[in-house]
């Protein structure tokens, strides 16, 4: 079908964003244009006693109008009914979006980035959750089924608990920035003169962790040292770093990423710091896609360093990337085999997504196609699966190869607890470093408040005691 380009317009200006979210989730069969003839409007009329009417007036070259009727009168928190109020008018929304364009969407209604999140708290309020997924949200069966089995097998991680926290540590450097990449992550070669004071602000900010740890009373389920990639920087800092943030936890992440980053020497630091869990990234088996993205290594590379790590008792996690430029199904497929071959614990399947601030972005690369990105997906999970692991995590992003998801498979006993933690929202983060996000977890509330850290490493490091001081009374 051809391209309807509309404008929107809506009474709810609150949820103006999340309304727009669905009409983009079916890009590329529809694109908000401000200036096209055609338009879409979406009213929500409040009826008394939360008896609400959704209305649609929809011009694309004829005028229709649709009207829809929703009571949620049973609730009477004030956050419930707001959010149900945006929930049940996206689904209007999405039926409309559907019925025009003749597409219906892998994910349906739904447009946040924790499917899993929601579904958890379904199936606690006594509601059947695969039901209300299929025929209230109208996600897929068999998107459901795999909602409903990561659920399923976060049996004994998942748990709302006051007293637990997870350590989050960010190094937003990389010695490349690879051409997918969306995050406020630096380039070595830009910032080594920032290395030493941004490890020793990270060194303070840490000493307040473990202050804020001891003072709450708090008990350290992980630790996650993210990025960029942590071990771009020299060995020095780096082990500064990594022997600071050991919480003696069972479960001790270091994002290495990059194979052309992961030496003996980070391998030792890490082994003698209780270090537990890494990652080695491949993204891609294809040398000439690991050349097109700015990988700057080799698929040998990635061999070597993997056999390397093997001699130490490391858990591995592996990415890959579907519907990354230029790779056709059997690229992809390729791909998972080699690293299914390889018997990492943990393989984790992204579906590109195209971030503003990624150079894929500024090239207008077109990674929306209407079977490829769930061919490649369907392959992974089938063939993941079929390999003994199982999936246990999983997020969404905007503008998605096929509006589908990121999933995290693991072999039995070795999901990544900071992983479900992060994405059901189920403990509190204390985060360090630029750009990290501490999360408070009110439990009685079922509030989650949010405490960001300055995103560059210059002005990270001028606000230093602010910094300090906000972690603080953050959480104390």
């Amino acid at each position: 079908m051809s391209e309807i380009r509309l404008r929107f317009e809506t009474n709810e200006e609150g949820f103006d964003n999340d309304y727009k979210d669905i009409i983009r989730a079916f890009h590329p069969y529809v694109e908000l244009d401000d200036e096209s003839k055609n338009f879409i409007r979406l009213d929500l009329i409040d009826n008394g006693n939360n008896n609400y009417t959704t209305k649609i007036k929809l011009e694309i070259n004829c005028l229709e109008r649709y009207e829809n009727q929703f009571n949620l009168e049973e609730y009477n928190s004030t956050l419930a009914i707001k959010s149900l109020k945006k929930r049940y008018s996206k689904v209007f929304l999405y039926d409309v979006l559907s019925k025009i364009t003749g597409v219906k969407l892998p994910y349906g209604s739904l447009t946040g980035i924790r499917p899993t999140k929601l579904y958890h708290d379904v199936e606690a309020s006594g509601i059947d959750a695969d039901d209300y997924f299929e025929n209230r949200l109208r996600v897929s069966k068999e998107k459901t089924k795999l909602i409903s089995m990561i659920c399923k097998n976060q049996e004994g991680i998942y748990a709302k608990d006051a007293k637990y926290v997870d350590v989050f540590v960010n190094i937003p450097i990389c010695v490349t920035r690879c051409s997918y990449c969306s995050f406020i992550s630096a380039e070595l070669r830009c910032v080594k003169k920032l290395i030493c004071p941004y490890t020793d602000m990270v060194l303070k900010e840490l000493d307040m962790t473990k202050r804020i740890v001891k003072e709450k009373g708090f008990v350290v389920k992980s630790v996650y040292i993210g990025g960029g990639t942590p071990t771009s920087i020299d060995d020095e800092n780096f082990e500064k770093i990594v022997s600071a943030a050991n919480f003696n936890v069972s479960e001790y992440t270091v994002e290495a990423g990059r194979p052309d980053t992961i030496t003996k020497e980070k391998l030792d630091i890490m082994a003698r710091n209780g270090v537990t869990r890494i990652s080695i990234n491949p993204q891609s088996f294809n040398q000439a896609t690991l050349d097109l993205i700015g990988r700057k290594h080799s698929v040998d590379d990635i061999y070597a360093v993997y056999k390397m790590a093997r001699e130490y008792d490391f858990d591995i996690n592996m990415d890959l990337i579907a519907m990354l430029p230029g790779e056709t199904f059997e690229d992809f497929k390729n791909s998972v085999d080699k690293a299914i071959e390889l018997d990492p614990e943990n393989i984790t399947v992204h579906t590109l997504a195209l971030k503003r601030g990624s150079k894929l972005h500024e090239t207008n690369y077109d990674n929306a196609s209407e079977n490829i990105p769930s061919k490649m997906v369907d392959y992974a999970m089938n063939a993941i699966m079929n390999a003994g692991y199982e999936p246990y995590y999983m997020y969404k992003q905007k503008h998605m190869s096929g509006n589908l998801e990121n999933v995290g498979y693991c072999k039995k006993g070795k999901a990544c607890i900071y992983n479900i933690d992060i994405m059901e929202e189920t403990t509190s983060i204390i985060a360090n470093g630029a750009g990290a996000i501490s999360k408070k977890l009110d439990i009685e509330k079922d509030q989650i408040s949010r405490l960001p850290e300055a995103k560059g490493l210059e002005v990270f490091l001028q606000r230093e005691q602010e910094i300090l001081d906000s972690k603080y009374n953050f959480f104390i």
